[in-house]
């Protein structure tokens, strides 16, 4: 496992954390995108949140990590979403997890689960 040391360097861990996680309509990371811009780790937060978001058992984006916010993130080539959604379906899948508690776990929609298992059988049959 990577070490984490340099989180004790973050700006981030002196300031309020709501600001690198906001919630709701109209909430943005705008603040929290300055605060990193000053930040002496913000390479290695970066990274970090590419190995979180990477992480088909997460597959998420949320807050402002390295300086981007989860949309610019995105545009910067990070993993796909829907790539790392559809992997965490099959991965639970081939566990012997059922739909109902599939979308359950990952949040996603019971019809999503099954578009998903059914796609990977026409590919298989193809």
């Amino acid at each position: 496992m990577k070490s984490l040391d340099w989180m004790a360097d973050a700006v981030c861990a002196q300031t309020d954390p709501d600001l690198f996680f906001p919630e709701g309509a109209g909430q943005n990371t705008n603040k929290a995108k300055k605060i990193c811009a000053a930040c002496p780790v913000r390479i290695e937060c970066g990274k970090h949140a590419q190995h979180l978001e990477g992480d088909v058992s997460h597959g998420l984006r949320h807050g402002a990590w390295g300086g981007q916010s989860p949309t610019q993130r995105a545009a910067a080539g990070g993993p796909s979403l829907t790539a790392a959604r559809d992997e965490a379906i099959l991965r639970l899948t081939a566990h012997g997890v059922g739909p109902g508690d599939i979308s359950g776990q990952l949040g996603v929609n019971y019809r999503t689960v099954l578009r998903v298992r059914a796609g990977d059988r026409q590919e298989e049959a193809a």
